[in-house]
């Protein structure tokens, strides 16, 4: 299966009626099936083949919102690589190596805002730009070349709304260094997502949590809404549709569209007033790891950091435009019933990931079947591979 590319994904009117043909006629989208080998889960040497690919790319590390005004700073162990962002008084994120140049030790740990990077260890101090600025006692290092032991920065740009950083190995060829540009190339160019992303601008939760199962099971419960009836049949279902989703490739990343039922109320209406704020549910799906979707009045970053075969590190951001933001902290009721939705839902789609993690492990099937209703999965699979089979 080859990586298709589009440049960008449908507007909203045209995904207003593709998803309403769908409703008349009872269909969905449909691509390719896809059979992943179970292998492709358990086996070690296959997962320390992953991790040493998805360093050799680019990869979404922080949502914007996390770190907006110079001196914030956020951590992240990206593919083992304990790394951090922080902004500095320029107003430039830059991401740095999460290790002070004196004895290693991680230099932040959570979130937090300073006007300069002080390592609790012994002290040493760096500035916004991670130039070394201050080493107490320094005449304990006679031969310290301060202006070369600055943190080690790791190549990142910020694009509409997310930190985007460089492979974090060197490329091993020229055509290794090539494919990672186009990598980064379709990671930097923000037209399918800006407009959805960029108003949501107002960080207003971060949840890290540690996931029984693989890297690749966690990425798949985003892309497909085969599961709604069955999985989500007391929260999503009685207001989504079940099985009817628009899939869109652009590159290596996808996007697919969950329709709610109030969709058939624009059927009457101009298109020119047609608007899918509480109408739609966009997945985004950034190859390799991380998904950010769409709700009403909030838009959920998650990152999905491998750390061994049957382990993951999901982290949630939430944000949410200033208006919406300070609506939610005035109104806890309504705020507390639009999260207990989501969570509920969240909660259910990680029952089944961990149930398919453990089910992997009982011998029944020699491959894992995924249908042509959820071919996103299949071109997430299909991209891993590609990336895989490239070896010089």
């Amino acid at each position: 299966m080859s990586t298709p590319t589009q440049t960008s994904v449908a507007a909203d009117a045209e995904i207003v009626r593709r998803i309403l043909a769908h409703i008349d006629a009872g269909t969905t989208d449909e691509g390719d099936g896809w059979r992943e080998p179970v292998e492709n889960y358990l086996n070690p040497a296959r997962f320390s083949a992953e991790i040493e690919r998805l360093r050799s790319y680019p990869s979404v590390y922080l949502p914007s919102a996390a770190i907006p005004n110079p001196g914030d700073r956020a951590e992240r162990t990206t593919f083992g690589v304990p790394l951090f962002a922080v902004r500095g008084r320029d107003g430039r994120a830059r991401v740095f190596r999460n290790a002070c140049r004196h004895r290693g030790m991680a230099l932040v740990e959570g979130p937090g805002c300073a006007h300069a990077l002080v390592c609790r260890y012994h002290g040493w101090t760096y500035r916004l730009d991670g130039s070394l600025s201050h080493v107490p006692h320094a005449e304990a290092f006679p031969d310290l070349d301060m202006p070369a032991r600055g943190l080690v920065e790791v190549d990142s740009r910020e694009v509409d709304g997310l930190i985007v950083i460089g492979p974090l190995q060197p490329p091993a060829s020229d055509s290794a260094r090539q494919r990672a540009d186009a990598a980064m190339a379709a990671l930097a160019d923000g037209s399918p997502w800006r407009d959805k992303l960029l108003p949501a601008e107002r960080l207003v939760a971060v949840r890290p949590t540690l996931r029984s199962m693989n890297w690749k099971v966690l990425v798949e419960q985003f892309l497909e809404g085969y599961h709604i009836r069955s999985t989500h049949k007391d929260t999503f279902y009685p207001i989504q549709y079940d099985d009817l989703n628009v899939v869109e490739t652009f590159g290596p990343n996808s996007r697919v569209t969950f329709p709610y039922k109030n969709i058939e109320r624009l059927r009457d209406r101009p298109e020119s007033t047609w608007t899918v704020g509480h109408r739609v549910t966009y997945v985004y799906h950034l190859f390799p790891n991380v998904v950010f979707a769409t709700f009403p009045n909030q838009v959920l970053v998650i990152t999905i950091d491998p750390v061994d075969l049957d382990h993951t590190t999901v982290t949630l951001y939430a944000m949410a435009t200033p208006d919406v933001a300070q609506h939610v902290a005035a109104d806890t009721d309504a705020a507390s019933g639009a999260r207990n939705l989501l969570n509920e839902g969240g909660v259910e789609d990680n029952e089944m990931s961990e149930g398919v993690q453990r089910g992997l492990h009982a011998g029944a099937n020699a491959f894992v079947e995924f249908g042509r209703h959820e071919s996103a999965i299949g071109h997430f699979h299909a991209t891993l591979d590609e990336r895989l089979a490239c070896t010089s």
